[in-house]
């Protein structure tokens, strides 16, 4: 039988040149390369007053290393990036065996967000140096990605004690009306390389979850009478002879409040019966200009056309490989903040994650 030679992956100490851990053509090696040779961050140290005494502060560009690079990998959180600093020699090489506090992490990602802005900037203006951007076609889109906090989980102590006594008062809130924490991440992508140009998040934070409720079809409506009778046998009430919404004529109805409150459907008629006193509903006949075009009905000509359909196809082939290599990829598919400015700082740092990756296959500072 053949002999193999004994394999000894046990903890042991050896002579690292932390500088030659970060090869050539290598993301990590672009991004080193990058914040030190490349990008300006002289603005960071404007916010430090140390010059005589305190705590010596991080250099600018080592957070911004570390947690760049923990964001290719998939890293989000602050503790894990923490322990990955002190396990990794990649990490330690990033991080020069400095390896900073999660809590540093932390603030850094949810605090410093306006120096991001620069930083990307200046990435777009490397990019633009390789002849990565083709300045012919941007293609903007967003996605919806789900936040780690929740609204009822977080808050003053006046908030949850009125959260308490609501549900104290109507237990059925828990199970009827959920919450999720959630921001759409917009991007916007040049189609030569794709090459993120911009990118932002919007949205409050709040995606209800409702169950669901009477539709109008579940209303008999009588047009000829110009009288609705709802799931329980109950005649609303109609509201004005013409009403307009967004451009739609139709009749608007509302139930009696001596009808609604003590109904048994009332929990399937409306989406907040604790809040919501009585049932409204409209049914529309149509436009009320039906030969005035809308900008909607001007955008559905335009893609029904050979040209537009070619350019929704492009729009579609150039902006969606980007959220797939950004949330499947690399793995960044939920924020771990809370609030849209925080929430938008981050987003751009998951975006930043994309141009070097593609900066790095073009070979910069290979």
């Amino acid at each position: 039988m053949a002999r193999d030679k004994a394999l000894d992956t046990n903890p042991q100490f050896l002579s690292v040149d932390l500088a030659r851990q970060l090869l050539p053509g290598t993301f990590e090696h672009a991004l080193n390369h990058l914040l030190d040779h490349e990008v300006d961050l002289a603005h960071c140290d404007a916010r430090f007053k140390n010059d005589a005494t305190g705590a010596p502060a991080y250099p600018p560009a080592l957070l911004r290393k570390v947690v760049r690079f923990a964001y290719s990998q998939g890293i989000v959180r602050s503790r894990a990036i923490e322990r990955v600093c002190h396990a990794h020699v990649t990490f330690m090489a990033l991080c020069s065996m400095t390896a900073p506090h999660f809590t540093t992490i932390a603030h850094f990602v949810s605090a410093r967000r306006d120096d991001i802005a620069p930083v990307f900037a200046a990435v777009l203006g490397v990019g633009d140096g390789q002849g990565l951007i083709g300045r012919a076609m941007f293609a903007i889109d967003g996605v919806k990605l789900p936040s780690n906090a929740s609204k009822h989980r977080s808050g003053t102590r006046a908030g949850f004690t009125q959260r308490a006594e609501q549900l104290e008062a109507a237990a059925k809130m828990a199970t009827d009306k959920g919450v999720i924490q959630g921001y759409t991440g917009v991007a916007a992508v040049d189609a030569k390389h794709q090459i993120i140009v911009d990118a932002q998040a919007h949205g409050t934070g709040a995606v209800k979850k409702t169950l669901p409720v009477f539709a109008p079809s579940d209303f008999t409506y009588d047009a000829d009478a110009r009288t609705c009778i709802c799931p329980a046998g109950k005649s609303l009430n109609r509201r004005g002879a013409r009403n307009i919404t967004n451009g739609y004529v139709g009749e608007h109805f509302q139930g009696a409040k001596r009808d609604c409150a003590p109904c048994a459907l009332r929990d399937q008629c409306l989406r907040t019966p604790t809040s919501t006193v009585v049932r409204n509903v409209a049914f529309f006949r149509g436009r009320e200009n039906a030969e005035a075009e809308t900008p909607t009905m001007r955008m559905q000509q335009r893609l029904d056309t050979p040209e537009g359909r070619e350019q929704d196809g492009r729009r579609f082939a150039t902006v969606e490989p980007v959220f797939a290599n950004v949330r499947y990829n690399k793995r960044l598919d939920r924020f771990s903040l809370r609030g849209r400015t925080k929430v938008n700082g981050q987003w751009r740092l998951f975006c930043l994650v994309h141009p070097i990756e593609k900066r790095t296959h073009a070979g910069y500072s290979a």
